[in-house]
């Protein structure tokens, strides 16, 4: 009961961390200053992920913007024209190898940007981190201080887009101009993987802007430390208000209902004002019906969104007069209108039809351009969240469980392998399928143990799905071969290699041998097919246009994966491929 309870308020903050859609700001070249020379608008670009040197390579005109110092153009900040507030920022970034740069937020708060692939320690210095405040009077070593390392590194390897999305918060000042409230990173993502969260920023980090905090500030991106190209970078503000509840009425009457009686045969167990719905206490330990009606003050016309939820229970919200008649429903329950400023009523009905059910409920609120705001939360909410239990590769190096991928049945015979580099992968015993590789920590197991559990570990870190459920092999023009695989077992040879065994019931022998690669960068594959002689396909990827970057590289570009194989990849309908006999090698980095 309390495990689908966790889960679906979990859910459901989920879903209002990414519900708004607000006005955004897109800012090219043009809406930058201070572009003394080395910054440039391309149509494409790429980079060799293993080359020594910090280039980028570019080709044609577009709308990339291209940073290329050198030492007959020394690199340069570009400064935007337009200042922001409280913001949702979303740069789409790529770095050259070695290379380093930074956005910061209202020109005082640097994000770190750098190529910080195959670190499997990171610190505030390194991609999505962070940067530290300075202070030139401390001693050496102690300069430095309330820099913030990003959770876990979730970079991607040089020449590959990244995306890095950061909610601030300004600062607040008062009338006079003195600070009275910090700036926060409300949530940071890099490449979809948290990497902070609520992180008050106490002052500006090293190397801001002169002028000092303040309300609304530029974005600037460094351009003196080396090769970056940036695909996009939009700013959706916050500037819509949250609507506030006033002084709430209740009444409770008791009863278990399901469905909403008349109202003019009810009989108020007790009734009362309280100035928030945490504040309410029902007052009976059975069960009950609880009407709670006011007025809710909007500050900014606009669309809203208001959502609420009753742990094992039911309930209705009415916002406005002219909405329809309430109906008391399970789950989540929402009400989206559109609101002129100023006062509107609203009632909200909360039904407990069980005695042993918590009390209170959850209720939340979403608009273009404003935060999230609770406004309700239920009883005893902490008990249904619980601290993940994720797995220690150093104990558990391999781990067999159900493995959940997007869009297809759970693999019930999945395997996942973790290597001390970072570089991890899943395989399916069944079919022979690598399904995915990924960076970062290596398991989480808490839907596999927590509570009844389902036998799911997921994977910790930047993950790239490499199998949509299609079989390994496959003939010249791509269609599939039909072969059944029997496992024959897998031997563990240490640090990220497992050598896999299988045979097919036409008698041909696999044996498909997978390790980390020693500089983290990404796996090995040899896969041996003895008794086979039809040339065949193995897909390798999703994806379906192949840069070649190297004599034996390619980038896919929709996985931002590299493959590296001495056979040229193809481009299939379903993927990409590469040709197999008796025996391929080839590596993925990523």
């Amino acid at each position: 009961m309390f495990s689908n309870q966790k889960s679906t308020w979990m859910g459901m903050a989920l879903f209002f961390s990414a519900i708004s859609i607000q006005a955004q700001t897109k800012l090219q070249l043009a809406s930058f200053e201070n572009n003394k020379g080395s910054w440039s608008e391309v149509g494409k670009v790429w980079a060799d992920p293993l080359q020594s040197g910090h280039e980028l390579l570019s080709e044609g005109k577009g709308s990339i913007i291209l940073n290329t110092p050198t030492k007959k153009k020394p690199g340069v900040d570009i400064v935007s024209t337009e200042k922001f507030g409280d913001a949702e920022v979303t740069l789409v970034y790529m770095m050259a190898p070695g290379s380093n740069s930074g956005m910061y937020l209202q020109g005082q708060y640097e994000i770190q940007l750098l190529d910080s692939w195959t670190k499997t320690s990171v610190k505030a210095g390194d991609n999505g981190g962070i940067y530290e405040r300075w202070d030139e009077t401390k001693p050496d070593g102690q300069k430095g201080y309330q820099g913030y390392a990003p959770r876990l590194n979730a970079s991607k390897a040089p020449g590959v887009w990244q995306t890095l999305n950061v909610k601030f918060k300004a600062p607040r000042f008062s009338a006079s101009g003195e600070k009275i409230e910090n700036a926060r990173v409300m949530s940071a993502t890099l490449n979809g993987v948290t990497i902070h969260e609520d992180v008050e920023l106490f002052g500006p980090t090293r190397g801001a802007m002169a002028g000092g905090e303040v309300a609304l500030g530029p974005i600037r991106i460094q351009g003196d430390h080396g090769a970056i190209a940036i695909q996009s970078l939009e700013v959706k503000p916050y500037q819509t208000p949250a609507p506030e509840f006033g002084e709430i009425s209740y009444q409770v009457f008791p009863g278990s209902y399901r469905e909403l009686p008349e109202v003019s045969t009810l009989k108020a167990f007790s009734t009362g004002k309280i100035a928030s719905f945490d504040d309410f206490v029902a007052g009976l330990t059975e069960t009950s019906l609880s009407k709670f009606e006011g007025k809710i003050a909007v500050k900014k016309a606009g669309n809203y969104t208001f959502r609420m939820m009753v742990p094992e229970g039911s309930g209705a919200i009415q916002i406005g007069t002219d909405g329809d008649v309430a109906q008391l429903r399970e789950g989540m329950i929402s009400a989206e209108k559109f609101l002129a400023e100023g006062e509107v009523p609203y009632v909200i009905w909360v039904s407990k039809p069980s005695d042993w059910t918590a009390q209170g409920f959850t209720l939340m609120a979403s608009a273009d351009g404003m935060w999230p705001q609770t406004y309700s939360t239920p009883a005893g909410a902490d008990f249904w969240s619980t601290d993940p239990i994720l797995v220690n590769a150093s104990e558990t190096p391999v781990l067999r469980s159900f493995i959940e991928l997007p869009g297809r049945k759970k693999i019930s015979h999945g395997i996942s392998v973790s290597s001390t580099t970072g570089a991890n992968y899943s395989y399916d015993l069944s079919s022979g399928q690598l399904l995915r590789v990924w960076r970062g920590g290596f398991l989480n197991a808490t839907p596999m143990w927590d509570s009844r559990g389902n036998g799911v570990s997921q994977p910790i870190g930047i993950v790239t799905e490499l199998s949509d459920g299609s079989p390994l092999l496959h003939n010249a023009d791509y269609s599939a071969v039909s072969k059944e695989w029997q496992a024959k077992g897998y031997q563990i040879l240490g640090d990220g290699a497992v050598r896999f065994l299988a045979k097919s019931k036409d008698g041909i022998e696999m044996k498909d041998q997978i390790k980390a690669k020693a500089d983290g960068k990404g796996i090995d594959r040899m896969l041996e097919l003895t008794g086979n002689s039809a040339a065949m396909l193995v897909r390798v990827a999703p994806g379906k246009t192949l840069t070649k970057v190297s004599d034996n590289m390619y980038l896919i570009e929709e996985t931002g994966i590299f493959v590296v194989s001495a056979d040229a990849p193809k481009a299939g309908a379903e993927g990409i491929y590469l040709p197999v006999t008796t025996s391929l090698t080839y590596s993925l980095l990523f």
